[in-house]
């Protein structure tokens, strides 16, 4: 793509609000492969293909993308190595781009699900920061509780350093900050609950925003389903006091430890998912 195309399509998505996955669910950058996308949609559409996003590009892919969101049907299965798994949930598989992760050779067997947020307002928001970043998680789970899929869990994800190879990764939809509050609300979700008293590696975090009960639910499908597939066992890391660690778990951070843990529980640089009751979902499922 030469600059002036590359600079134009800038410009054209930041003034429209699309995004190069609008051609394809793989694209994240300005680059030769999206130049391809938008001229094969020009000629599927009976455009002029000179691979910029005009206003009758834009409109036409506007139109085109809002019909596919609204015939687009949730799944209840996930994939575990190439084939659907009932969860009892709403599902979209929304599958990363290639490069963001690694494929396993052979058949995994995770012994840890590792608990993140996003720190993004949506799914589909995580998603382009993750291809952006060329990292990746297998699922998030978004304010109105239905799980993306972005990985099958026999690939490995990009999310957890060490304890990758042998962990899949489930974020929370979650902006974290209090101010996003608003923006949930203009979005026409309820106030995110806001948490005062969260703990992480011995410090007391200042409010930040919880999670809605309808991601915890959706989030207990998915633990139940991993677990009992993968057969890992439904333990956290405790402390002294028989209550949730809520700091470093030695075993967790060196890829000992089997079960449900949260970010922050592999290393001190993380504080996700703060204030979530990770104890008492999994006392729930027992």
């Amino acid at each position: 793509m030469n600059w002036f195309k590359r600079h134009y399509n800038r410009i054209s998505a930041k003034k429209h609000g699309w995004h190069p996955s609008w051609f394809a669910p793989y694209l994240s950058e300005f680059d030769n492969e999206l130049q391809d996308s938008i001229i094969k949609f020009q000629v599927e559409h009976d455009l002029k293909p000179d691979g910029l996003v005009g206003p009758i590009t834009y409109r036409r892919l506007l139109a085109n993308r809002e019909l596919r969101l609204e015939n687009k049907k949730s799944e209840n299965y996930i994939l575990i190595n190439g084939q659907p798994v009932a969860i009892g949930w709403d599902v979209e598989i929304d599958l990363i781009k290639p490069g963001a992760f690694k494929k396993y050779n052979g058949t995994r067997k995770p012994k840890m699900i590792v608990t993140h947020w996003d720190a993004c307002t949506s799914a589909s928001r995580c998603k382009r920061v993750l291809e952006a970043r060329n990292i990746s998680t297998h699922f998030c789970i978004d304010n109105d509780g239905i799980i993306y899929q972005y990985l099958d869990t026999n690939d490995v994800g990009w999310h957890a350093g060490k304890v990758n190879n042998y962990s899949i990764g489930v974020d929370f939809s979650n902006a974290y900050y209090t101010k996003y509050n608003s923006l949930y609300k203009k979005r026409g979700f309820k106030a995110r609950p806001v948490l005062n008293d969260s703990i992480v590696h011995g410090v007391k975090l200042k409010p930040h925003l919880g999670y809605y009960p309808i991601q915890i639910e959706a989030y207990k499908y998915l633990v139940r389903t991993l677990a009992r597939h993968y057969k890992i066992p439904l333990m956290v890391p405790m402390a002294a006091d028989g209550e949730l660690l809520k700091k470093v778990d030695a075993g967790a951070a060196k890829g000992r430890f089997k079960g449900i843990v949260c970010h922050y529980h592999l290393t001190r640089g993380k504080i996700d998912c703060a204030g979530l009751e990770l104890k008492k979902i999994i006392d729930e499922l027992c």
